[in-house]
């Protein structure tokens, strides 16, 4: 039973924004799509934005998890099970004797440049069920945001000064 606020309330409750319902709805719809587009592909989603931040260039293990926002023990099981595919491999730091770099390998890269072109495909037939430039503009915008954040996070993680420099520019 709803209870009514008293007559007297100095404040409006105020009702929640059913699109943002909707669009976490639709996030996590999307994403079990993805997931499904990229079993298909032959790689898991998180193998498929584990390769995504390795496209770039080697980076180390902590820097992998800062960046992929995920736990070293899980972490450790992707990168096993890419490296054991013949996706990834470890190379030596030479800054660090101790500690490894990790590369993408060629069958990485074309690992991820198909299911990445998989899920391109989902993205274009689900833009086109609607206004196709507002939709991939809106879905751009987003990316941008994201990436923005992403980074911020990445810079404050390392550095508590970085952080403040980059929320500065």
């Amino acid at each position: 039973m709803a209870i009514a606020p008293p007559d007297d309330a100095s404040h409006v409750y105020d009702e929640p924004d059913v699109r943002l319902a909707r669009a976490v709805r639709t996030v996590a719809i999307v994403s079990r799509v993805f997931e499904q587009v990229c079993r298909e592909a032959g790689v898991s989603l998180p193998q498929y934005r584990l390769l995504l931040f390795l496209r770039h260039g080697p980076k180390r293990a902590g820097e992998l998890a800062a960046r992929a926002a995920i736990k070293r023990p899980t972490l450790t099981a992707i990168v096993a099970g890419l490296e054991k595919e013949g996706r990834l491999t470890r190379i030596a730091d030479e800054s660090d004797g101790r500690g490894v770099r990790i590369e993408i390998t060629p069958k990485g890269r074309a690992a991820l440049g198909e299911a990445e072109s998989a899920l391109g495909e989902v993205v274009d037939e689900l833009c086109q069920l609607g206004d196709y430039e507002t939709l991939l503009g809106a879905l751009d915008d987003l990316a941008g945001i994201v990436d923005a954040e992403t980074f911020r996070r990445i810079a404050e993680s390392e550095s508590p000064d970085a952080a403040k420099k980059a929320s500065e520019s």
